[in-house]
């Protein structure tokens, strides 16, 4: 993990409270102050070290040097795990690439379902963007011919852009691609503006959700469920990125209380994101706790 990273953690007040004012932080600290001070007793019982003269002050050193050693190996969280209470049911936040994790996997996009990279409509960078280089770099007409058949049916408005293309379809619209052994579902969480800037709302990424839930619920698998931080890049939400976490999951809870479509949802941030945005894991389970039962 950067070491930016780690330093921003270890500055939060979530990190002392959960890294070192906890009951293994103190079981870990007696264990290293007693193996100190047996090492003390068996120097003196040897002959090798005479504890009646030490200095008064060695006892605080070996406090010190115990409480650095809990510090050390007390680092700052690269993943959290929160069980929902009263079901069997996961929530995992990680640092990481989300195109590693195991699981369905989703790409946020935006309501048009634009997909040109060269013309700069995708950034390159996005999640969608490194997605379509992975599985579709010299074969675009075909990532737009599967979205387009499965979004047949779907009620869509014309939307004129300066470039690109002109239907519109509902926030929460998704669209399933299997490819390469992996199910990935194309999210539509954000608009584009004339010039195809992009721009949502927390609001609209939580309304977004609600329609991924229907189409797992409805037409998913019951594997695991990875979702990025979505909102938070290309599409533009203000909101802190720990809050958006906390509601995501908080969308995923509320969603499968009736009907449980998946037992586990990872959500997972960017080694870059999390130095950039201060995304501090101690932090985001005390969101956790507050949102979700």
């Amino acid at each position: 993990m950067n070491l930016s990273y780690t330093w921003q953690s270890i500055k939060t007040r979530s990190y002392w409270e959960y890294a070192l004012w906890t009951a293994d932080s103190l079981k870990m600290f007696l264990a290293v102050l007693g193996a100190f001070w047996t090492f003390v007793e068996m120097a003196s019982f040897f002959k090798l070290l005479q504890p009646d003269k030490f200095p008064s002050y060695v006892f605080l050193i070996l406090v010190g040097i115990s409480l650095i050693v809990v510090i050390i190996t007390r680092r700052p969280l690269t993943k959290i795990t929160y069980k929902v209470a009263g079901r069997d049911q996961v929530i995992i936040v990680k640092i990481g690439d989300l195109f590693n994790e195991k699981g369905q996997k989703v790409i946020s996009t935006n309501t048009t379902f634009d997909t040109d990279i060269q013309s700069g409509i995708i950034a390159e960078g996005s999640l969608q963007g490194q997605f379509t280089k992975r599985y579709f770099s010299q074969n675009l007409p075909s990532l737009d011919n599967l979205i387009t058949n499965s979004l047949v049916g779907i009620n869509s408005i014309n939307f004129q852009k300066i470039a690109g293309k002109d239907k519109k379809y509902p926030l929460g619209t998704t669209v399933r691609i299997d490819i390469g052994g992996e199910t990935f579902y194309w999210l539509a969480m954000s608009n584009l503006s004339y010039d195809n800037t992009a721009g949502s709302t927390l609001a609209d990424v939580l309304n977004a959700m609600d329609g991924l839930w229907d189409y797992i619920a409805t037409k998913g698998e019951n594997d695991p469920i990875v979702l990025p931080l979505v909102g938070t890049g290309r599409g533009r939400v203000k909101t802190h990125r720990k809050r958006v976490i906390a509601r995501l999951a908080q969308s995923f809870t509320q969603a499968s209380e009736h009907n449980l479509f998946s037992r586990k949802l990872i959500i997972v941030v960017h080694p870059s994101d999390a130095e950039e945005f201060g995304v501090n894991l101690f932090e985001v389970r005390d969101l956790l706790k507050h949102y979700l039962p």
